[in-house]
């Protein structure tokens, strides 16, 4: 019984043990996409974030925001690229939805 539960336990924990490398591989490629899609390009720096988890989380609020195209969050770097219609939604917008989540964020540069 203990085996059991133990083994449920770590079904439900998987995320807890994502590796590292394969994060960034994926944020990567999110990241290339962010970059081919046509809008204005935002950046931010996100404070707060441990595991894969959290990225989703910020990629999810991010992306429920109107207007917002494409997103890539790192929670290595703490780097978020977004790319938006610029008509339909700003910082301030992106700012909030990240805030809303509990974790700080500022804006940064968008490098290359």
């Amino acid at each position: 019984m203990r085996a059991l539960f133990l083994s449920v336990a770590l079904l439900f924990s998987v995320d807890a043990f994502a590796c590292p490398m394969a994060d960034a591989a994926a944020y990567q490629t999110a990241l290339q996409e962010v970059k081919a899609t046509e809008g204005t390009q935002l950046a931010f720096k996100v404070d707060g974030m441990h595991c894969g988890d959290c990225s989703n989380k910020v990629i999810a609020a991010l992306k429920g925001v109107d207007g917002v195209k494409a997103a890539a969050v790192d929670y290595q770097t703490g780097e978020a690229i977004v790319s938006i219609d610029a008509e339909k939604t700003n910082a301030d917008a992106l700012l909030a939805a990240i805030s809303e989540l509990g974790y700080a964020a500022a804006p940064a540069e968008v490098q290359g």
